[in-house]
């Protein structure tokens, strides 16, 4: 079988899981790293020892015939110009969260995507892990009988360093839900099987140096009458947490403490899911091999990979619903942003 090319525009911090995923399938190979400073490409090239391209300049990798798949994993701000680009010329694209920092940018990606009709990838990663995983299958299965309540929170002491810079920087990286808030927006409504109607949102700020508010708190209302709660914070002094609660008619899922008497009878208190859970900032710790196999299994069998960008936009229109409600002060309608 054809090993599928891959090339990589941004060679950061996440760039590195990407690279160590798709060495690792046998089924693609890495042709192209992709970074205005070359010394970032190389650097990776030569750690894992890759004979491929390094490039300062997308444009000329995306003219090559032998890259079939691109990872977008570019400062949040300049997501837009890259896919655009990737999909024009017919490459599948792996996004990085979030997709972009603006509604016009999601709404431009979205259709040179539906142009081309290449497939994409959005790098909520967190789909892979098992604990959510568990839980996905355990609301199929209907161990929470109706669900009505959804939480989900991302509290990451994200203080900022020389390292991190950009990640503070309100032009580049955007705001605190949109940085790194959008993986608990993404999980709140996967498990809620439903789309998000209105949304009311408050922001605090603290002396964290970051160009934007560090906390953010989130109601939400679905459509099909659920309720949702999700807070972000870069300010708390804590370790990483992803919380995670899932409440039903018939059984309750507290991260992985599970309470479900549909499924063990008698059951009187909560049992732990002896599982890897989402408990660290650090992105080896994340399932990228999980992500990229999902991908090239939908490309090779051709199905939709999920979730993709018509799903993330989404997630991107509750995020953009927030901060807009955290500065007014009222309910932001979902569906306007979309």
């Amino acid at each position: 079988m054809r090993r599928l090319g891959v090339a990589i525009i941004g060679c950061g911090w996440v760039a590195g899981e990407y690279v160590k995923a798709f060495v690792n399938d046998r089924r693609s190979e890495v042709r192209a790293l992709v970074s205005r400073n070359r010394a970032n490409a190389e650097r990776y090239r030569d750690q894992y020892g890759l004979q491929c391209a390094v490039e300062t300049n997308a444009a000329v990798m995306l003219e090559r015939d032998d890259i079939d798949i691109v990872v977008v994993s570019t400062p949040h701000n300049v997501h837009t110009e890259y896919v655009v680009a990737a999909a024009e010329m017919g490459k599948h694209v792996i996004i990085e969260k979030p997709v972009a920092l603006t509604v016009e940018d999601v709404r431009r990606q979205r259709e040179a995507v539906r142009r081309s009709g290449v497939k994409t990838l959005v790098g909520f990663v967190l789909h892979w892990n098992p604990l959510l995983m568990t839980i996905d299958k355990l609301i199929d299965r209907g161990a929470f009988g109706e669900v009505f309540m959804v939480e989900v929170d991302y509290l990451h002491r994200l203080w900022m360093t020389p390292a991190e810079k950009w990640l503070g920087s309100r032009e580049q990286s955007g705001t605190a839900i949109l940085t790194g808030g959008c993986h608990a927006i993404d999980a709140l409504r996967w498990f809620a099987r439903s789309e998000v109607e209105q949304v009311c949102a408050y922001q605090a700020r603290t002396d964290n140096p970051i160009e934007y508010p560090g906390t953010i708190s989130v109601v939400l209302k679905f459509k099909d009458g659920k309720i949702g709660r999700s807070t972000t914070t870069f300010d708390a002094q804590m370790p990483y947490r992803f919380n995670i609660g899932v409440y039903g008619t018939e059984g309750t899922m507290r991260n992985d403490e599970l309470f479900a008497p549909k499924l063990f009878p008698g059951q009187n208190d909560f049992l732990k899911v002896p599982c890897i859970l989402p408990d660290s900032g650090d992105v080896a710790h994340h399932p990228f091999q999980g992500e990229v196999l999902h991908f090239l299994d939908c490309i090779i069998e051709d199905r939709r990979p999920f979730p993709d960008l018509a799903d993330a936009a989404y997630t991107q229109a509750v995020c953009f619903a927030a901060d807009r409600s955290a500065q007014s002060g009222e309910p932001v309608i979902v569906d306007e942003l979309m």
